[in-house]
């Protein structure tokens, strides 16, 4: 759980590291056995585009996941560091298995995660769980701490070496400001869905991996078609994690979607 500090915290900065919470050395273990069975399972796909892999089959993108994500991502103690700030009905959105190999040239450049996700209102918070040691030198996640509280135009871009369709030019961003979010294995942090952030490549000869969990209030709603998505919402199988749902809107059975997400 949060102390009463770390959430003003995460209030007044958009992003904390709970002093109080770490993965045992068994757990992480069998994490990061499932990761291995994970990269293992899915040749064909860029490791930083590991979606949903809590999920047996993969839908929407024929990733063949692991158990033990899906059991951490309902963990009690995870949804109580996201209930702390997203209260207690709770709908997790996806996961995302990030993992940046060993002297691996892609970045992720400047963006908020509010303009990719269709959630309204927005509102959400990423539990990013260390399955590796993550530091400056195998390209941790950098954030501008304050920046949730107003979205940045956002720009389409078509590159090779980023994991992204959408980014913040860069000159509009103060880097100086910035703040390494670094973390041992079983460490975790939490990041508000407007905050900006990227990483540098890891240039290092170490691997860079972690398992984001997003989730969001069920007060909000899921949309199912949004304008320029980097990701297929249709298939995207959403659920409610704890407590009741507030929002009729969000259907949570697969292949009967919300109302369309209205036009840009």
């Amino acid at each position: 759980m949060l102390t009463q500090l770390e959430i003003q915290t995460y209030q007044r900065d958009g992003y904390v590291i709970p002093s109080g919470f770490r993965l045992g050395a068994a757990e992480l273990a069998t994490l990061r056995s499932a990761l291995e069975r994970v990269l293992d399972d899915n040749p064909d796909i860029l490791p930083d585009r590991l979606i949903n892999t809590h999920l047996d089959g993969g839908r929407p993108y024929g990733i063949r996941g692991q158990q033990a994500f899906y059991a951490l991502a309902r963990d009690p103690r995870i949804l109580d560091l996201a209930e702390a700030v997203m209260g207690p009905d709770l709908v997790l959105l996806f996961t995302h298995l990030f993992c940046k190999p060993a002297d691996s040239a892609r970045d992720v450049p400047w963006h908020q995660d509010g303009p990719f996700w269709p959630v309204e209102p927005l509102a959400s918070v990423t539990v990013w769980v260390a399955l590796d040691d993550v530091d400056t030198d195998n390209g941790a996640m950098r954030v501008i701490p304050g920046s949730h509280r107003d979205y940045q135009p956002h720009r389409l871009v078509d590159r090779a070496n980023s994991t992204l369709n959408r980014e913040i030019d860069a000159d509009a961003i103060d880097d100086r400001a910035a703040v390494t979010i670094e973390l041992e294995a079983g460490q975790v942090s939490l990041h508000d869905i407007g905050i900006v952030h990227g990483s540098a490549a890891n240039r290092s000869g170490r691997r860079r991996a972690g398992l984001a969990l997003r989730y969001m209030p069920a007060t909000s709603q899921v949309h199912r078609k949004m304008p320029n998505a980097a990701a297929d919402w249709d298939d995207m199988p959403v659920e409610l994690v704890r407590g009741v749902n507030r929002n009729a809107g969000t259907n949570f059975y697969l292949g009967e979607f919300g109302r369309p997400w209205p036009a840009a």
